[in-house]
C-alpha cells in the first residue's frame, strides 16, 4: 500500500492555521517558535527560509509571491500555490479557486468583553478599518464558530496576521486548535456558497 507523504487540508477537511511571520525580526521569530508546537505552519519572508530550515526543521513553511501563497516542501520546492484573500469576510468571498487562503487578524481572550475592548484599543491606535472589520475577535469558542463560516465556503487555510507582540500563540495552539478539530465538517452546499453561519454569532466585524 502506498501512503502519500503530503495530505492537503482539502483532503483532510480540517482547518489549517498559519502564523504570519512576514516582516518579523529574528528575535520575534524566536518568540513565535518558542510558543508554537512542532509542525506548525508559518508564512515567512524569503530571506528567513534557510534560517528557519535550520532552526525549526519540522515546521511547515509558506511564502508570499506575486501569484499568491506558496506552500513549500522540505527541499524548498513548491508543493502548491494558493490564491490569497486578505482580510475578507465570508460574504466577500463568493467565488474562489479550489485552493485558496484567507488572511485575518486575531484578538483572542477568554472573556468576550475584554477581547472587544482590546480590539477597540487597537482600532483607536490605528488598526486599519478593513483589517478590524474582518478580524477574529472573541473567545476561542466564538472564533471557532467564525472560522467554521470560512470552512463552509471550502476555505481550509487561514493565515493569522496578528504581530508577534500580541499574537495569542499558546492560546491558539492549546485551546482554539482542539476546538476546530472537534467541529463537524459542513456539507451544506447552500451554506458553502452563501457563507452564512447558522450559529449565534452571525454578525462579523468590529465597531468602527
Amino acid at each position: 500500500m502506498f501512503i502519500a507523504p503530503y495530505d492537503t487540508p482539502a483532503a483532510s477537511r480540517h482547518l489549517r492555521l498559519i502564523w504570519s511571520c512576514l516582516g518579523m525580526k529574528r528575535e520575534e521569530l524566536q518568540t513565535c517558535l518558542a510558543q508554537i508546537p512542532s509542525g506548525s505552519s508559518l508564512l515567512v519572508d524569503q530571506a528567513d527560509i534557510d534560517w528557519l530550515r535550520l532552526s525549526a526543521p519540522r515546521h511547515n513553511l509558506l511564502c508570499k509571491t506575486g501569484s499568491g501563497i506558496d506552500r513549500l516542501r522540505p527541499d524548498g520546492s513548491v508543493a502548491e500555490t494558493m490564491a490569497l484573500y486578505e482580510h475578507c469576510l465570508p460574504s466577500q468571498i463568493v467565488d474562489h479557486p479550489s485552493r485558496s487562503v484567507v488572511a485575518l487578524d486575531v484578538v483572542l481572550n477568554e472573556n468576550t468583553e475584554e477581547a472587544w475592548e482590546e480590539a477597540e484599543t487597537l482600532i483607536a491606535g490605528g488598526l486599519p478599518s478593513q483589517i478590524a472589520a474582518s478580524a477574529l475577535i472573541g473567545t476561542p469558542q466564538e472564533i471557532a464558530l467564525r472560522l467554521n463560516d470560512y470552512r463552509k465556503l471550502g476555505l481550509y487555510d487561514v493565515i493569522l496576521t496578528a504581530p508577534a507582540a500580541r499574537a495569542p500563540y499558546r492560546e491558539v495552539s492549546e485551546i482554539l486548535l482542539p476546538l476546530l478539530r472537534q467541529q463537524a465538517i459542513p456539507m451544506d452546499t447552500h451554506a458553502r456558497v452563501a457563507g452564512i453561519s447558522n450559529g449565534p454569532f452571525e454578525w462579523h466585524g468590529a465597531a468602527l
